[in-house]
């Protein structure tokens, strides 16, 4: 039975068993981004950049000014880019890792990937909410499965090459987005404050 789209933004339910008790329908947190790796996979290290929470006061996080972006409204926004961190989330590595503080809190987190995880995602994460980012997509995601089943597990449609996938963790919001419609393809995960714009807005509505 084909998974019929009627607007951009629809919830993508994963099913479970229903001999299954109800507990194990809830999806298990493994927390993608508690770990981080060498480059070259010798050992798993902790690391700073990586299990720093959103919502932490920057006093409390370990970044170098030389990865200081630029400051922005009165210097109540600060962004700080970290190229090549030596990172993995999941079993991507991080290419760049971007962090966005407002009146000095950490607010937004974005890791530019090098492969997809969206797999490992659902897992974690379970449930989410999907959103076409270009008409071939949205065309296709009408038409066909959005989630398909291969001996037992989920993946996204191939065919799906520009979209969105948004999962809300109470107040942290976790985004998903591929674009592999470009030159060379592009995957983010960003994590971010659910009222993130709002206090954007407020700190330039401010200056």
């Amino acid at each position: 039975m084909r998974l019929t789209v009627t607007s951009i933004s629809v919830i993508i339910i994963l099913l479970t068993s229903c001999s299954k008790p109800e507990t194990s329908r809830e999806p298990h947190r493994q927390g993608l981004t508690e770990r981080g790796k060498k480059a070259n996979h010798d050992k798993a290290i902790t690391y700073s950049l990586i299990t720093v929470e959103i919502g932490t006061p920057k006093s409390q996080v370990n970044v170098a000014e030389e990865h200081l972006y630029g400051k922005f409204f009165g210097d109540r926004a600060e962004f700080y880019i970290v190229e090549n961190p030596e990172l993995y989330v999941s079993n991507s590595q991080v290419n760049r890792l971007t962090l966005y503080f407002i009146d000095g809190m950490l607010c937004k987190k974005k890791y530019d990937l090098e492969s997809d995880i969206s797999q490992e995602l659902m897992k974690s994460y379970g449930s989410f909410k999907f959103k076409a980012l270009n008409d071939s997509t949205r065309d296709i995601s009408k038409s066909e499965k959005i989630v398909l089943k291969t001996d037992g597990s989920a993946r996204i449609n191939e065919h799906l090459n520009r979209f969105q996938m948004k999962w809300d963790q109470e107040e942290v919001l976790i985004k998903y987005l591929i674009f592999k419609d470009s030159v060379q393809a592009e995957i983010h995960l960003v994590e971010e404050l659910s009222a993130y714009k709002y206090l954007l807005d407020q700190a330039e509505a401010n200056i």
